[in-house]
């Protein structure tokens, strides 16, 4: 279980920083309009694609389904951001940053049991 622990915090971690800069991100895309925004926009869509290969490794190799659901939310926020309901991919990030903590917390808690930390 350790390994797993370990792998689980790691990612939890790096995905949570990643949620908070797409978020920053965001506040920014909120400002822009014309070929701004949508240059804007496709940059956030590579940055939800490269978050997504990371979502994706973290359910594959720890299989804990926080980020099954942070995937999930992810596909929700760049509807809200397609949509230009920017309010509601805000308030998605929170969700996402809630279940990657989530996981985080888990794993630190078995982290600190194991004495590893």
């Amino acid at each position: 279980m350790e390994r797993n622990d370990i792998i689980g915090y790691q990612f939890a971690e790096r995905i949570k920083s990643e949620l908070i800069m797409g978020s920053k991100m965001l506040e920014v895309v909120e400002l822009l309009n014309g070929s701004e925004l949508e240059g804007a926009k496709k940059t956030m869509s590579a940055f939800f694609d490269l978050l997504a290969i990371d979502v994706g490794m973290a359910l594959k190799a720890t299989g804990d389904k926080e980020f099954g659901m942070v995937k999930e939310e992810l596909d929700e926020i760049e509807r809200k951001i397609e949509e230009a309901d920017y309010a509601e991919a805000q308030a998605t990030f929170g969700r996402a940053v809630s279940h990657t903590t989530t996981a985080c917390a888990r794993t630190m808690t078995a982290l600190v049991e194991q004495r590893l930390i």
